[in-house]
């Protein structure tokens, strides 16, 4: 992780409370500006992708309305 950005250094990372902690997770952390860093729990030292806030609440509408689908 000593290779990410300065702006993505010692961010709060969470992930969401219905996790069942099975490992296989993203985790988020919000940024200036409304933007969501994204990063998956199971790799910690790839650089997180970077939305901007309207694409974040268009990513956890959709997710919540199961317009995805299941995950294999």
């Amino acid at each position: 992780m000593s290779d990410y950005p300065d702006h993505l250094m010692g961010l709060h990372w969470f992930t969401a409370q219905a996790s069942n902690g099975s490992g296989a997770c993203v985790e988020v952390a919000f940024l200036t500006e409304g933007r969501v860093a994204v990063r998956d729990s199971k790799d910690r030292g790839v650089w997180p992708l970077v939305v901007g806030g309207q694409g974040w609440i268009c990513f956890v509408q959709g997710a919540g309305a199961g317009t995805f689908g299941p995950v294999d």
